[in-house]
């Protein structure tokens, strides 16, 4: 159940707040669920069901968005109904053509029936992501306008659902949440630096991407820092989600800062622990994440200054837990930190110093949070400490070269290879990789493994690196199979002299 305030009823119907307050004169309108101090609270999607009812009409004799649209951009194939509704467009599942691929679509509803500034929000909203570019914020695969329908759109990946529907999986789950807040805050410290604050951060604007990462959307409330003095009017102050919103922001929306963004993370920590709506700041379980929630919660002046200083709070208070210091409860709480294309220096030194300890028994661990580094990651653990990342990385590549594997696994761990070989340029990298790559894709028949390897090969461009290559293919033909299976004629005469000439050699060895 989602629930919100009249500010939240506004967008959903696409009125404003004044509107709002004519049509609860109406018979058929919704009653609240609940009141608060600052309100009335309703269930949205019921409000949202009534929106679309016969009770409620856009304009009449005009086809909805859903019969109205069937091929956008030339390349979108829209499927129906909407999968969701905001307060000024309609989101669809839609076929990418150029991909075979499902995405979403984001499509501004009936502009008519809005107040002014709404297509001036759906433009800034799209205006905003177009510059945004991080693995935990949904990026813009395409956009454009339909003139002849006065309506904008903007395709983004198809979520596989959103934290408010999958609270309840975390209810007393302190490392799971942590986890899922890591990878908020990473996603909302670039948003920050960027210049930008979100407003309207919560569990429902948090969505699952295909690849198992959260990434915050929806940013049809943010404000970018340089533009605050040029305020958009449309519902005025109260902006965003009443259950979320910090105290400053119902009287003057148009100037919050960062700092709002931080009490709704506390929020969205509370709610996660307790499985329930955050309707009462008291309303907090014991425990060590408490004090993050009351701190993050707090009065302006009191709170974190940044969403990173926030999650650091988190995993203090978690480190003092010694009973959560497995090998498995250490790399869920790294990985997140690692996962950004910012890196952070601290997490790189923990992760260092504990892969370098890690038993062989659990040296899936240290692969699970290797497969989540992006190259600034790696790089930056190779230029803090070689020797270290050099020790982590040759263990990687003999487990990866021996182990079982599901397939769409592999090519993550290919991926950590590749990005290696890259952030590095070191010969011995080089040889440990050429080496793992053809087993791992020979066992599991992965053509992206293989295609890696190729890929890995054709930028050699000097006798040296070709011979350590070489050299790395005779120790992994060690067995019949993975080097013959890895090559075809028309890759290897892509690949430099010494290559062209060593790797049949080594495919006739083996298959002798």
């Amino acid at each position: 159940m989602r629930l919100g305030g009249v500010a939240e009823v506004a967008k959903a119907l696409g009125v404003s707040t004044q509107r709002v307050a004519v049509l609860r004169q109406r018979a058929s309108f919704p009653d609240p669920v609940a009141e608060i101090a600052q309100g009335p609270i309703w269930n949205l999607d019921v409000i949202e069901a009534w929106s679309s009812s016969s009770w409620r009409r856009t304009r009449p004799g005009r086809p909805s968005a859903d019969q109205a649209h069937r091929l956008i951009g030339d390349r979108f194939e829209i499927e129906e109904p909407p999968i969701g509704q905001g307060g000024f467009a309609n989101v669809y599942r839609a076929l990418d053509r150029q991909t075979d691929q499902p995405v979403a679509i984001k499509i501004q509803r009936d502009i008519q029936d809005l107040d002014g500034d709404a297509a001036k929000r759906f433009r800034r909203e799209l205006r905003i992501l177009n510059g945004l570019s991080h693995p935990n914020v949904i990026p813009v695969i395409a956009h454009g306008d339909m003139s002849d329908q006065d309506e904008i759109w903007y395709a983004m990946p198809l979520a596989q659902g959103n934290l408010h529907d999958r609270v309840t999986e975390f209810e007393g789950k302190e490392i799971e949440i942590v986890e899922v807040m890591s990878q908020i805050c990473s996603g909302l410290t670039y948003v920050h630096d960027a210049g930008v604050f979100h407003r309207d951060l919560k569990p429902a604007n948090v969505l699952r991407t295909s690849d198992g990462q959260w990434a915050i959307s929806d940013f049809g409330l943010a404000r970018e820092q340089e533009r605050m003095t040029t305020a958009l009017t449309w519902t005025g102050d109260g902006l965003g989600s009443p259950l979320y919103m910090a105290p400053e922001q119902w009287n003057a929306a148009k100037t919050v800062d960062a700092l709002a963004d931080v009490h709704a993370l506390g929020k969205i920590l509370q709610h996660l622990l307790t499985g329930q709506p955050p309707f009462e700041k008291d309303d907090i379980p014991d425990g060590p994440l408490r004090p993050v929630i009351q701190r993050a919660t707090a009065k302006y002046a009191q709170r974190y200054a940044t969403p990173w200083d926030f999650l650091e709070a988190m995993h203090a208070a978690l480190a003092t837990r010694p009973e959560w210091q497995s090998d498995e409860t250490i790399a869920k709480l790294l990985a997140p930190r690692l996962a950004s294309d910012i890196p952070d220096p601290s997490a790189i030194d923990e992760f260092l110093s504990w892969a370098q300890g890690v038993h062989a028994e659990d040296r899936l661990e240290v692969a699970r949070v290797l497969r989540g580094m992006p190259v600034n990651a790696i790089t930056m653990a190779w230029e803090r400490n070689s020797i270290g990342f050099m020790a982590v990385y040759e263990d990687f590549c003999d487990y990866i070269s021996v182990r079982e594997f599901g397939f769409e696994y592999c090519d993550g761990l290919a991926n950590v290879c590749q990005r290696a070989v890259a952030a590095t340029s070191d010969l011995q990298v080089l040889r440990h990789s050429v080496r793992a790559l053809p087993s791992l894709s020979w066992r599991h028949n992965r053509w992206h493994v293989r295609d890696v390897l190729t890929s890995i090969l054709q930028s050699i461009t000097t006798p040296d690196r070709a011979l350590v290559a070489l050299e790395a293919l005779q120790a992994a033909g060690a067995e019949p199979g993975p080097v013959a299976w890895s090559f075809e004629e028309f890759t290897i005469r892509t690949l430099h002299p010494v290559l062209r000439v060593g790797i049949p050699k080594i495919i006739e060895r083996d298959q002798s």
